[in-house]
């Protein structure tokens, strides 16, 4: 009679379990996102009564005798399949048209500089170090938005990351060859740019800034500690340099994990017809993000910039995450380490014999055609499919009823058992 009360507790707690799993399902039915749970049982061990015996001459074998004592959760599995697009107007907001594929966000200190951000090896596409103070996690919300400072961030606060842009925004006069001055400027990083022997850099108001030359060349991206000259008088770190969307050489800096931002204004570079070389601070107007991720704005002078790259990463297992809350997941023992997307890259052009092993260098790292399109303006929707959730319901209900009717019957059976005795 023990039996039937030990498997009758256990029918009871894994319907329990199964009825906790469908209300969490249910109740995130509108969580943009979110992935639903099943529950998997498998039967207990086994009282074996009788072994098994096998045949002899005058006799046929027998099977052995036992009896189940009941059931256990075996496995809470989530299921990752693509919930659907719900197209929301909002630029800010991404959905990845794909499974098994995540955005990066952190926690901890904006990352501008490349002494301070997170590091990426581009070969095996891993993160090799993480700055000391930054906690990394993953999800799926693309529901983004932006703080007074103009840094990209998730509902909660948490940091998006992604790559800087680098391109060649020509300002010496006569740079048509990749080994002439040109500038390779990373929107979100930092980049040595050869603005040209004996030119000088002048604001737009006039007044003259410095004399930079090829010795001393000038970094045109998010200054830190390890500027040359004085390039932080003019681009300041958390400043955003131009990168020309419609450079042929555009690509990303696949090396660096940076927080983004989205500027009021972007610091532009440019020759003027006195041949001196000018910076400026062009309003930007509107922005939007592409397939790729590629974040770019309509600026004030009718030019396109290149702000950087919402990054994506994958796992092996992508069941094997561990959910944090917040729509948030975080690497487990069983998920395997995060594979980062490839930033996105032009076909360069080869103009030279340096160039073009750079191109198949870039031909040989790139992951990115096995990652999904990012979704703009668009939030995915749960993967809750209620009119199954509401037949698990029942199902559980009636299982959990079920076993409580056996630890009532075998009450009864003990109480005729005891009135036997009086």
């Amino acid at each position: 009679m023990l039996r039937a009360f030990n498997a009758g507790i256990s029918g009871m707690n894994t319907n329990q379990t199964k009825l906790d799993v469908t209300s969490g399902n249910i109740a995130n039915s509108s969580t943009v996102a979110y992935k639903s749970e099943s529950v998997n049982n498998s039967d207990s061990f086994s009282e074996t009564i009788s072994d098994a015996t096998g045949s002899s001459k005058n006799l046929g074998g027998t099977n052995a005798k036992q009896i189940t004592l009941g059931t256990q959760v075996s496995s809470i599995s989530t299921n990752i399949q693509k919930g659907s697009l719900n197209p929301t107007g909002r630029n800010l907001d991404c959905a990845i048209d794909g499974e098994g594929q995540y955005f990066i966000v952190a926690t901890g200190p904006t990352m501008f500089s490349e002494q301070d951000c997170v590091k990426v090896d581009s070969n095996n596409h891993s993160i090799t170090t993480v700055p000391t103070g930054v906690a990394i996690s993953y999800t799926r919300d693309g529901s983004f938005q932006l703080d007074s400072e103009g840094n990209l961030l998730t509902s909660d606060g948490h940091r998006v990351l992604g790559y800087s842009m680098m391109g060649r925004n020509q300002i010496a006069s006569g740079a048509n060859d990749y080994a002439d001055a040109v500038s390779i400027s990373r929107a979100q990083g930092e980049s040595t740019a050869n603005i040209g022997a004996g030119s000088s850099v002048i604001e737009e108001s006039g007044e003259n800034i410095t004399s930079i030359d090829q010795a001393n060349s000038l970094v045109i991206g998010r200054a830190s500690a390890a500027t040359t000259g004085a390039a932080s008088s003019y681009i300041a770190e958390g400043d955003v340099a131009f990168v020309n969307y419609d450079d042929n050489d555009l690509r990303a800096d696949s090396s660096n994990l940076h927080s983004l931002k989205i500027p009021d204004s972007v610091r532009k570079f440019y020759k003027g017809t006195d041949g001196k070389v000018y910076v400026k601070s062009v309003k930007v107007k509107n922005f939007s993000v592409g397939t790729d991720g590629t974040i770019t704005a309509s600026l004030d002078d009718n030019t396109t910039a290149a702000l950087g790259q919402i990054a994506m990463a994958t796992f092996k297992n992508p069941e094997g995450l561990t959910k944090s809350g917040s729509n948030l997941l975080d690497v487990s023992a069983n998920s395997g380490e995060a594979i980062i997307r490839y930033g996105a890259a032009k076909d360069p052009q080869s103009k030279n014999a340096n160039e073009a092993a750079y191109k198949n260098s870039i031909k040989s790292k790139d992951n990115s055609a096995g990652f999904s399109d990012i979704k703009g303006g668009c939030l995915e929707e749960s993967n809750v499919d209620l009119a199954k959730e509401f037949t698990n319901m029942i199902i559980a209900t009636r299982g959990f009823q079920a076993s409580s009717k056996v630890i009532s019957t075998g009450d009864e059976i003990l109480q005729t058992l005891v009135n036997l005795v009086k």
